[in-house]
């Protein structure tokens, strides 16, 4: 078995949390998260995971409460292509959307 992890700075206050479990070459598992930071605390904003046997994404609010949405029938390979491609491409958007519903102002510091 291989575990991989490691946090990918995107600016001082945006960061890509990864970690995978591979077996051979199949993925058992994975999360991928991209987390802001405001003030002094880490938020999770958007989070990719295999947790309770099923690849999904989680999109949070300041308060913890998440929308989940399944990913349907792909492999674990194939959903952390996507959570990686996703995040690296929407991470701006999804910080402007998660400070809207915080009532904070959307431009970067």
């Amino acid at each position: 078995m291989e575990y991989k992890s490691y946090v990918h700075m995107l600016t001082p206050t945006d960061r890509k949390r990864y970690q995978h479990l591979r077996e051979g070459k199949k993925i058992s598992g994975f999360v991928v998260q991209y987390e802001t930071k405001i003030g002094d605390k880490w938020y999770p904003v958007v989070r990719y995971d295999t947790a309770h046997g099923v690849a999904h994404k989680d999109v949070l609010n300041h308060r913890g409460l998440r929308e989940k949405v399944m990913l349907g029938e792909m492999d674990y390979k194939e959903a952390l292509n996507l959570a990686d491609v996703d995040i690296r491409e929407n991470w701006t958007s999804y910080r402007a959307q998660f400070l809207r519903r915080m009532g904070k102002s959307t431009t970067p510091p």
